[in-house]
């Protein structure tokens, strides 16, 4: 008479396969459910193009204007000034600020002109001091036109801001 069945190899190995299937479950639902949704994936497509249509012209709008600014920093103060293209009226501007990997990182400075015409705000104590890839978004009060560029920061020299070149 042969050995028992559970000092046979060979049960044990078949139910390890099974086994190994509910741990890999297990693994994929905790990590799933630690990241949650993905902010990335949108619902309606269409709407989202329309959108990015809007924002294609409103780019177009500062290159018709040859809109540009020189951005610089000294730790966490911010200078932001029209190099080219500068209204007759400073109106306020929307200064936004996009980390490249982490949306929670981002935000959003409301800047209004001084007496010399320079836009200045102060930049989150993080930001100032932890290095990392930025998408600037500047747009006007009114919404009428839209510069967007990336930049590293901190930066030590002052960067000029211009609209990007879309091919058409």
């Amino acid at each position: 008479m042969g050995k028992p069945w559970y000092k046979q190899v060979w049960p044990w190995v078949l139910m390890l396969i099974p086994f190994s299937v509910v741990i890999a479950m297990l693994i994929t639902l905790t990590v799933a459910s630690s990241y949650g949704d993905n902010p990335m994936v949108v619902d309606d497509y269409y709407k989202q193009g329309r959108g990015i249509n809007t924002q294609v012209e409103k780019v177009q709008e500062a290159q018709a204007r040859s809109i540009s600014f020189v951005f610089s920093h000294d730790g966490r103060n911010l200078v932001l000034a029209y190099k080219t293209g500068q209204p007759n009226e400073l109106t306020a501007l929307t200064l936004s600020f996009y980390h490249t990997t982490l949306a929670d990182k981002d935000f959003t400075l409301r800047l209004t002109a001084d007496a010399d015409g320079r836009f200045r705000g102060q930049l989150p104590v993080d930001v100032a001091d932890e290095p990392g890839k930025w998408t600037l978004t500047i747009t006007p009060f009114d919404g009428s036109w839209r510069l967007s560029q990336q930049i590293q920061l901190p930066s030590y020299r002052e960067l000029t801001l211009e609209p990007l070149t879309y091919g058409v």
